[in-house]
């Protein structure tokens, strides 16, 4: 769709010959940490805490290995720096709207969750970090926010160390025994069989829309690609979903919305610290994607403010004190419904995009019609799956989950059979 010469320079581009950040086990480890505080944003920040509740910790497992897995997968599947960059150019739009999407998701944590957290400090907290990122990286920035990572991810791993002189084992006990939790298990023991193929769908095919992912595959040579990805999720970005076993007991009352709900003073402070750098981090690095845009032809900015406001008022909506509980939240408050309804953008929308677009139907393009069927197949199937995902994991129905993969087969074996071009 997009020829080489109507990419921007550095978007993503690929490195000089002379980089040194390509090659080698240093640029392994520097795109690596890159990668894994990239990737620590609002869902393996908040979401595990809600794992833990609803299935007790093999919730946590059932999102932490397929996430890892997933993640690390897309630096050997996309074995040549340049089969990357083809992606991006053939489904910029698409990659770009995951990046909208993803700063849009911040912005309603941060105005539902954080300011419960740590009060309305938390938006100059986030502002402030925010500018310190885009400041320390505006001189090169493909390097410069390689060390930005380091440091992000040294004050992140510092937090942890802090957290485990604070709480010691006894976070990773009560959630291993879940009659001793404070918080759950809330759903029936065989819930975590619909959830489990449903996290395995969604990071398995996430990544490929990730444009900091595929920033990092692209400006890494030889071997250096593949060990960043496998570092980056197996090491800094697990060590990082290890913390939120620690500190989920601690906002699941705000998750939960008890009126009481405070934070012990230790807490406060290394939560604040560590939950505003990763989400600035991430912010940062997705709001780059979406401002280097010429690729799109500039349909990105206007849909990046236009999706941030909503999801600011939306997040403002659903703090309204006494807002009644209503059965299509299955019981769970409308700021966690809220929360949800976006996480399942990444289980249904974003990975029906790759499983019925972004893979070929085969070696022949398809016709006019063939492609516009397409469209109107996926449109379809992702509101269906959508609808059926609401369902299942907001109001509790999940016996509804193998309705959604019967549908997503379906529609990929109609795709297969579309019209194609001739010879």
């Amino acid at each position: 769709m997009f020829e080489n010469d109507e990419l921007v320079e550095d978007y993503p581009s690929e490195p000089l010959l002379d980089d040194p950040h390509q090659r080698g086990p240093a640029a392994a480890l520097l795109w690596g940490v890159f990668l894994g505080c990239s990737w620590t944003w609002i869902i393996g920040m908040v979401f595990p805490a809600m794992l833990l509740r609803d299935y007790g910790l093999k919730g946590w497992a059932a999102f932490a290995v397929p996430n890892v897995v997933g993640a690390a997968a897309m630096g050997t599947v996309l074995f040549k720096p340049k089969w990357s960059a083809e992606l991006v150019r053939k489904h910029a739009v698409a990659c770009h709207n995951f990046s909208v999407v993803t700063i849009a998701f911040h912005l309603y944590v941060i105005t539902w969750l954080f300011t419960g957290l740590f009060g309305m400090a938390a938006v100059p907290m986030v502002v402030a970090a925010v500018g310190l990122c885009v400041g320390l990286g505006m001189r090169n920035r493909n390097t410069a926010m390689l060390y930005v990572a380091v440091g992000v991810a040294a004050i992140s791993l510092g937090c942890l160390l802090w957290a485990n002189a604070v709480a010691g084992t006894t976070a990773f006990t009560q959630w291993a025994a879940p009659p001793n939790a404070p918080y759950g298990p809330r759903l029936e023991p065989s819930a975590i069989w619909y959830f489990l193929p449903c996290s395995v769908l969604g990071f398995l095919l996430c990544p490929y829309l990730d444009l900091t992912f595929h920033r990092a595959r692209i400006n890494t040579k030889g071997g250096a690609g593949p060990s960043a990805f496998a570092f980056g999720f197996g090491v800094v970005f697990f060590a990082m979903i290890i913390f939120s076993v620690f500190y989920g007991e601690h906002i699941l009352p705000f998750i939960n919305g008890e009126p009481d709900a405070k934070l012990p003073r230790p807490w406060l402070i290394l939560l604040g610290i560590h939950l505003t750098v990763q989400a600035a981090f991430t912010i940062t690095l997705h709001a780059r994607e979406t401002i280097e845009d010429r690729v799109t032809g500039g349909i990105s900015l206007p849909w990046l403010i236009g999706a941030c406001g909503i999801a600011i008022l939306l997040a403002m909506a659903v703090r309204i004190d006494d807002l009644p509980v209503k059965p299509i939240t299955g019981g769970l408050t409308w700021g966690e419904a809220g929360y949800r309804g976006l996480l399942l953008l990444y289980g249904t929308a974003f990975p029906n995009y790759v499983w019925l677009i972004m893979i070929p139907a085969g070696r022949r393009p398809l016709t006019r019609l063939g492609f516009e069927a397409r469209t109107g197949i996926y449109a379809l199937s992702s509101a269906a799956a959508f609808a059926m995902a609401w369902m299942a994991f907001v109001q509790g129905n999940t016996t509804v989950v193998p309705y959604i993969f019967g549908l997503l087969i379906a529609c990929r074996v109609v795709v297969q059979f579309l019209p194609k071009q001739r010879a």
